[in-house]
């Protein structure tokens, strides 16, 4: 099941994304990170347009999916949000990423998100073939600027149309 988060779910939502941090290659992050130095991206995420979606099987919180602000504070970009989402450890490869995905495309048209873009490192294979699921495009790519542990990577900009 797919629900808009709730501030009981921000000790799972952090655990989630420091789970990507140690496995590396996911984020551009190298440490963990606690739920107080989280907290004020996650106040972002609590009104009508910017908000984060969490996966559950019964009760366990088992990914999310944050629409957040892309350039935020600039009018022109006010129809454009970015995506992220990350899935936990055990349940990757499940189809959750796919769901959570689905999910919030289509709420965009209610949230009038007329365009989506994704940021990763070009390292996340696994994210890029979802995001190509999906029919997202390469619109960008900034070589070699995240220097991370096993060398220097790309840092890709998807994208996607959704009007």
């Amino acid at each position: 099941m797919i629900i808009p988060a709730a501030s009981d779910h921000y000790i799972d939502i952090v655990r989630i994304y420091n789970q990507a941090v140690v496995a590396g290659l996911q984020t551009a992050d190298e440490n963990s990170i606690s739920l107080q130095e989280k907290l004020p991206w996650l106040k972002q995420h609590t009104g009508d347009k910017y908000i984060i979606y969490v996966a559950n099987i019964g009760i366990e919180i088992v990914g999310y999916l944050a629409i957040s602000p892309y350039r935020y504070g600039r009018s022109a970009f006010v129809n454009t949000a970015e995506i992220s989402y990350y899935i936990e450890k055990n349940h990757q490869g499940k189809g959750i990423g796919t769901q959570l995905i689905q999910h919030a495309i289509h709420q965009c048209p209610y949230l009038e998100i007329h365009s989506l873009i994704a940021i990763l490192l070009s390292c996340n294979s696994a994210s890029i073939a979802i995001l190509k699921k999906f029919n997202f495009k390469e619109w960008g790519i900034m070589p070699n600027i995240a220097k991370m542990k096993n060398g220097n990577v790309n840092h890709l900009y998807y994208g996607k149309h959704l009007t």
